[in-house]
Formats: C-alpha cells, sequence, structure tokens
C-alpha cells in the first residue's frame, strides 16, 4: 500500500498534517488522502486477530499519585498501558491453545517511558518487550506492523480527546474510527475511578501527609 500511494512509511503526526511525504496530499482534490486511510483501515480489518487497547488519563493519574505510591508500583500511563496489553493478550493467546513462546510484544523504539514498562514486566512476571523503530534508521530496518498499530492509536486517542462520553452515539465517531467497529477487542480504561481501584487491590500504600 505504501509503494503504491509512493510514501516511505506511515507516520500520523505527519499524515494528519500534512508534513513530510504527506504534504502532497495537501490539495483540492481529497480522494486520495481519503483512499489512503480506507486502505490502511482494510489492511488492519482483514489482518488483526484480535485488538488490546488502553487509554490511560495522565491528569487522573497524576491525581491517584498524589494519594497513593502509584508512581513507584507501575511508574507511568504508558507502563500501565503497555502492561495491560501485555497481560491481556497473554490471556487470549492461551484461550486460543498457543504457547507464549509462539508470541513477540514489540513496541516503538523510544517510547515515552521505556524503562518504566520494561520494570513492570519485569515485576509482573510477563514478557519482557522488545523496541524496534517504525520507520527505517541507518541501522536498522522499521516494523510496518508498527507503523498500523500508530494508526489505530491515533484513532483511538482522538475518539477519547474528542467524545470524552463514553455513551457517544458510534455515528458520531469519525468515520475513520467507525471503519474498526466489529473488531474483537479488549479495552482497558483507566480513569480516576479505575486507578483507585487498582491500588486497592494490588495493595498499593498511600502517601504518609
Amino acid at each position: 500500500m505504501l509503494a503504491t500511494y509512493d510514501v516511505p512509511y506511515l507516520h500520523m503526526k505527519e499524515f494528519a498534517h500534512f508534513k513530510g511525504p504527506f504534504e502532497k496530499f495537501l490539495s483540492v482534490d481529497a480522494g486520495p488522502r481519503t483512499n489512503f486511510m480506507k486502505e490502511a483501515t482494510r489492511i488492519i480489518r482483514e489482518s488483526v486477530e484480535f485488538g488490546f487497547v488502553c487509554v490511560v488519563n495522565y491528569e487522573d493519574f497524576r491525581k491517584v499519585n498524589a494519594q497513593y505510591h502509584l508512581k513507584e508500583h507501575l511508574r507511568s500511563p504508558y507502563a500501565l498501558a503497555g502492561r495491560f496489553c501485555i497481560a491481556r493478550s497473554n490471556l487470549w493467546v492461551k484461550q486460543q491453545g498457543h504457547s507464549l513462546r509462539d508470541v513477540a510484544y514489540v513496541f516503538e523504539d523510544g517510547g515515552p517511558d521505556i524503562g518504566g514498562l520494561v520494570e513492570v514486566t519485569k515485576q509482573a512476571g510477563i514478557q519482557i518487550p522488545t523496541f524496534n523503530p517504525s520507520r527505517d534508521t541507518e541501522i536498522q530496518a522499521g516494523m510496518v506492523q508498527l507503523q498500523a498499530a500508530d494508526f489505530l492509536a491515533y484513532e483511538m486517542r482522538k475518539a477519547v480527546v474528542d467524545h470524552r462520553d463514553p455513551m457517544t452515539k458510534p455515528e458520531f465517531f469519525r468515520k475513520s474510527f467507525q471503519t474498526f467497529f466489529g473488531c474483537p477487542v479488549v479495552q482497558g480504561n483507566y480513569r480516576e475511578e479505575q486507578l483507585l481501584g487498582l491500588c486497592r487491590t494490588a495493595k498499593i500504600p498511600i502517601r504518609e501527609i
């Protein structure tokens, strides 16, 4: 698909703002850009077996961290979301009768808290992920699968930011996000209430005032 549209990679921050190789989509005719997005969603819909999505609100994380030693135990919203997805996908893999030895977890190199994600996976006794670039570098080839994940993560974030009400009607979401409806998925949503519940369940100590 990338070769068809003559772009070297998909990076949503550049694509959304017509930067870099996506500047050519900045024209009166929106057809090519729209078709590009439709083709990207089609590939994901036809390729993915199951989805694992986790949204952690940064402000709620900070609020709960002021009450509990949350950061000391779960490091960051990024680390918590990554741990959630790995743990839930492990469960799904086992339910399908597969071995965890056949699964590799790969995260974008240069994420906001790689050290934190590695630490929480070690503590939980689950697979430690590897970290690869999504685009080619001087020493390593990029992973196109990470580009697909970046696309889906961008759409999910837009949905959360634009529609804070979880009861938002499906037809109000962006059409590019609606395309994913129907894909089997497990979603974690950590707002203040869920983070407080997590602290109590995990017996994370309260901060002394």
